[in-house]
């Protein structure tokens, strides 16, 4: 067969077009690879990757992590996938990660291992409608049996949201710590409770700050963190950064403007010509005095204007300059600008406590003004800090004890992935029993249903069983033991459990059968309900594709760019 154009040009198969066989190994390699990337961070026992890729500004950046969507996200900021099946996998998969920040891995895992199954199937005669028949079959049964399993949770039940939030944790933290942890993420998941009128729990409103030495809590408010610039991260620049504090005294019942942009009192004084340069033509001395006298009681007016409105508190999102700052200072406005990193925060604020972003201080109006309970600020580390605390709006801090320095990217991340996991099993008010006891289950009845499905979709539902092991035995092997044994541990605790379907899971703390809700290992049922649709999405996508057109490029073997020359 030959691929042809207009011309009645044609090239041979080799050269533009894989088909039948060669393309489903292609895929399966594929699949493979970026499953090769994730499976070891599966569960409490994860291990890290180390990334070297860029940051959102383009900046050279090495990432730790054990989080597959953060090792996905650090490749893509990279060159990416080199692979054209393996894009479009990582894009089949990636929506769980980011929205509900958990699932990721087991979601590649499943996947994997039905487009690896589904093909063998496809070699042996099955066609691939077949699979992807009795896949969905599976799938639905599996929806039955996690119906069953799952159990209710109370929004507003702490000690359940504790435990659900010390699940998504690793167990390379201290148990006294990651208690901790969990009490402060659930103690912000209830407070968004309480503040929301739907039930939605937006965590957009939910900051994580880590800090040495600092206390577990919660703050309602928001605390900005103030520090040098990239154009400042050298030591002499990190000197010459104004470390006073901007609210030396802490200021009960604030009123806070918020302003998006400076206070630029020359802004419209521009060059009328053609000339591209602006700015004002000074051609004497006495013209320089005035238009200085001019700047300075366009100065006093600003300051005046605030102070009549009663701020005690502005923040902005631009660097305000010298004189503007010495003017509202001397009035008793405090100032807390360069809000810029992340942009975020200044809604935050603005949330947090009442006010109204405005673009110019001249739209500021008492109706446009905030209130805080608290404002202060201090030194943290190599950053300020500006707590606007006891704050009627509904936006929380969370502040936990990082211990070293090196940790807080990484604990930041730990205590941020598992608000959101948290947030999503009181929205849904429903959770699992984790450890891999929900894939043990369903793969438990998948088998014994399977008999019952007339034609070759049985041996896809069979497959589905099958595939759904290699999750437990992904958390068996990164914990240490070898997962045949584990495997054939727990389908015999499956076994003889005294109930159907059974919360039994592995232990990566003892390496044997546990009944998880027992031993407090909760999970939102969504998250594994949604790895299993994404799984099932991304295999029917790829086990129908019986030919690969790539011209002009060699197909060699998957291998995602990590590095940069």
């Amino acid at each position: 067969m030959t691929v042809g154009d207009d011309d009645g040009a044609s090239l041979g198969d080799g050269e533009w077009l894989i088909r039948d066989e060669a393309a489903r190994t292609y895929v399966v390699g594929a699949t493979r690879g970026v499953r090769s990337l994730v499976e070891s961070t599966l569960g409490p026992r994860g291990m890290e990757k180390l990334v070297d890729t860029y940051d959102h500004q383009d900046e050279p950046e090495t990432v730790v992590t054990a989080d597959a969507g953060e090792l996905i996200d650090a490749i893509e900021r990279g060159d990416g996938f080199n692979h054209p099946v393996a894009a479009l996998f990582v894009d089949s998969v990636d929506s769980i990660q980011r929205g509900l920040h958990d699932g990721g891995t087991t979601a590649v895992i499943l996947a994997s291992e039905l487009v690896e199954r589904g093909a063998a199937l496809v070699e042996r005669g099955v066609h691939p409608g077949s699979v992807v028949v009795g896949y969905a079959m599976a799938s639905d049964r599996a929806g039955r049996v996690l119906d069953a399993l799952a159990r209710p949770l109370e929004s507003d039940d702490r000690d359940a949201l504790r435990r659900v939030a010390a699940t998504s944790m690793t167990a390379d933290l201290d148990p006294s710590l990651r208690r901790a942890y969990a009490r402060v993420v659930a103690d912000a998941v209830r407070g968004l409770r309480d503040a929301s009128d739907d039930g939605w729990l937006d965590t957009d409103y939910v900051s994580v700050r880590t800090a040495r030495g600092e206390p577990h809590r919660v703050y309602r408010g928001q605390i900005v963190r103030r520090r040098p610039g990239q154009h400042e991260a050298s030591r002499a620049n990190s000197l010459e950064f104004d470390w006073t504090p901007a609210v030396p005294r802490p200021v009960a019942d604030a009123t806070v403007a918020v302003l998006e942009r400076g206070i630029d009192v020359e802004e419209t004084a521009t060059s009328l010509g053609g000339k591209r340069d602006s700015g004002v033509e000074l051609r004497s001395a006495s013209a320089v005095a005035e238009y200085a006298s001019g700047r300075d009681a366009a100065i006093e007016a600003v300051a005046d204007r605030l102070a009549d409105l009663g701020v005690d508190v502005l923040v902005a999102q631009a660097e305000l300059n010298g004189p503007v700052r010495s003017a509202l200072s001397a009035r008793g406005v405090a100032v807390v600008d360069r809000v810029h990193y992340p942009k975020s925060d200044i809604y935050r604020v603005a949330r947090a406590t009442g006010a109204q972003v405005v673009a110019h201080v001249d739209d500021l109006a008492p109706s446009k003004l905030g209130r805080a309970g608290r404002v202060r600020e201090r030194r943290v580390g190599d950053e300020k800090w500006a707590y606007f605390e006891d704050c009627r709006g509904g936006v929380f801090t969370i502040v936990v004890d990082a211990g070293t320095a090196t940790g807080l990217r990484k604990r930041e991340r730990l205590v941020s992935d598992a608000l959101e996991v948290a947030a999503v099993a009181a929205m849904d008010e429903q959770v699992l029993p984790g450890a891999g006891a929900p894939a043990l289950a369903v793969a438990r009845d998948v088998r014994h249903f399977a008999p019952s499905v007339a034609g070759r979709e049985q041996l896809a539902v069979e497959a589905f069983a099958d595939a759904l092991e290699a999750v437990p035995s992904a958390l068996a092997r990164n914990a240490g033991s070898d997962p045949l044994d584990s495997l054939a541990d727990l389908r015999t605790a499956h076994d003889g459990a005294g109930t159907s379907p059974a919360p039994i899971g592995f232990d990566a703390e003892t390496g044997e059968p546990v009944d998880a809700w027992a031993a407090g290992i909760v999970e939102p049922r969504r998250i594994f309900s949604q790895a299993v649709e994404t799984a099932v999405a991304a295999a029917e996508r790829l086990l129908t594709i019986d030919a690969v057109v790539y011209p002009g490029v060699d197909l060699g073997a998957f291998s995602p760019r990590t590095e940069h020359d």
